[in-house]
């Protein structure tokens, strides 16, 4: 796998078992103790992994709005000061410390958007 597939697929290990999965699947991530959750649409993956190495390998595509959370901008519906809503429904809270560093990465985000289309 070159460098480009590195960064689009998250490897999850599970007991002896492998599983390779497509970032853009992933929603959000949620930091439980040292486990990992990936929420995907249709299911969610738990595995022990650190939120600030998936942070580093995930990043420009997902933000960290809150210590336990890092979101995939792609996804995001809408957000207040508090809380952002993701399309499927799911809320995640934003650290008020984040805020503005989470604006400039919509912003960021919707400009790559609008330039692929």
């Amino acid at each position: 796998m070159n460098q480009k597939q590195d960064r689009t697929k998250i490897i999850v290990k599970q007991g002896g078992r492998i599983r390779f999965v497509n970032m853009q699947e992933v929603l959000y991530i949620e930091s439980l103790g040292r486990k990992a959750v990936l929420h995907l649409s249709d299911e969610t993956i738990e595995y022990y992994a650190k939120i600030s190495q998936l942070e580093s390998q995930l990043h420009p595509y997902f933000f960290r709005t809150h210590r336990a959370y890092l979101i995939n901008l792609q996804y995001v519906q809408s957000y207040t000061r508090r809380e952002v809503v993701l399309k499927n429904a799911d809320s995640v809270l934003i650290s008020k410390y984040r805020l503005h560093d989470f604006q400039k990465a919509i912003e960021k985000s919707h400009k790559i958007l609008a330039n692929s289309l």
